[in-house]
């Protein structure tokens, strides 16, 4: 598992802190502690530049994060779904 530092991800994005920990506090991202430090999973650093990107450059509040964020979690469900009754159309011709 590699982390960076929220500290050092902050640094680099320009923002504050306290806009990873609100992150945090409405389960959009999972902070790692290590060595009393809080760390980001990399696998993560892609939606939360999507999640920054909604609040900066669009101005949608945490709440509204949380909802797109859960629509877009349903919306890739569906897909695997679709893909998964297509293998099995595919399997049957």
């Amino acid at each position: 598992m590699k982390t960076i530092s929220v500290q050092q991800f902050c640094i680099h994005y320009n923002i504050p802190e306290s806009f990873v920990d609100s992150l945090s506090n409405f389960d959009l991202i999972r902070i790692v502690i290590i060595d009393k430090t809080n760390h980001i999973q990399i696998e993560e650093i892609n939606r939360i530049e999507r999640l920054m990107r909604m609040h900066y450059e669009l101005n949608v509040n945490f709440e509204g994060l949380d909802v797109i964020n859960n629509l877009i979690n349903q919306v890739n469900s569906l897909h695997e779904d679709i893909e998964k009754l297509k293998n099995k159309i595919d399997f049957y011709k």
